[in-house]
């Protein structure tokens, strides 16, 4: 998979560290909003290994209560 096909992973892995939470705490912030994401799949959406799909985008925006086109922004 090519990288540009992954918008949204870095500004997720830096919307996390900005709060001090670790991968595990996303995953259960979003595991309680009854999104199916592992911890491997959060890591591999992050490294821009894979992509996130677009239910995962909501859940995330969420989790960090933020509009879902700052995902996208740089």
């Amino acid at each position: 998979m090519a990288h540009d096909a992954n918008l949204v992973g870095r500004k997720i892995a830096r919307l996390r560290y900005q709060r001090g939470w670790t991968q595990d705490m996303l995953v259960a912030k979003l595991q309680i909003l009854q999104c199916n994401i592992t911890r491997d799949i959060l890591a591999n959406i992050e490294l821009r290994r894979s992509v996130a799909t677009d239910k995962h985008c909501c859940f995330i925006a969420q989790a960090f209560n933020v509009d879902i086109d700052e995902l996208f922004r740089p």
